[in-house]
């Protein structure tokens, strides 16, 4: 069953929420395969005791949060104010609750799940200044390219000098270059 959106005016801005039930049948598909896959490395191979122990222990905490986080499915909302877009909730697949100033969002576009080696969600994406290590964060996940455009068409008319910042450098428009070096 796709995600749900539901867009709400409140007073201090909008409140857009995401919600997706949640999905018992792809949380069992991961361990069960991963399972087969760890019970035929076992069987074949020949590891001391000790690190056969270590690495079950690895491989069942790993499954185990991954089936958590599918079993408990999507609930973010995504507040957007004067000031900031909030984005908190739970959702599986690499979805981080953030807090990003909205005077330093130069962008607001879909993306999909595979950004290079990082698996992350499908979904609304922010492009801005200020994180070097993550100039893209997803703030509203698992919805598709309808419902991204649905959601960048409310912010944008309830602000809309959203997105007014230029895509510059990492730096800029914090720093004064003197041009020292000329």
């Amino acid at each position: 069953m796709p995600a749900t959106l539901d867009i709400r005016e409140v007073s201090t801005g909008l409140t857009i929420r995401v919600t997706e039930p949640r999905n018992i049948a792809k949380a069992l598909i991961g361990p069960v395969l991963s399972g087969l896959v760890c019970g035929l490395l076992i069987y074949y191979t020949e590891i001391s005791t000790r690190t056969l122990i270590l690495v079950l222990l690895i491989l069942t905490f790993s499954i185990a949060k991954e089936a958590i986080g599918i079993v408990r499915g999507t609930n973010v909302t995504l507040e957007v104010t004067d000031l900031d877009l909030i984005s908190k909730g739970h959702a599986p697949d690499g979805y981080d609750s953030s807090l990003i100033p909205r005077d330093t969002i130069f962008g607001l576009k879909f993306q999909t799940a595979l950004n290079g080696d990082i698996v992350r969600p499908t979904g609304l994406y922010v492009e801005h200044h200020g994180d070097h290590n993550q100039p893209n964060t997803c703030v509203l996940p698992h919805i598709d390219k309808t419902q991204t455009k649905q959601a960048i068409d409310a912010i944008m008319r309830r602000f809309p000098d959203t997105c007014t910042l230029p895509p510059t450098g990492v730096f800029e428009p914090y720093l004064t270059s003197l041009h020292l070096n000329k």
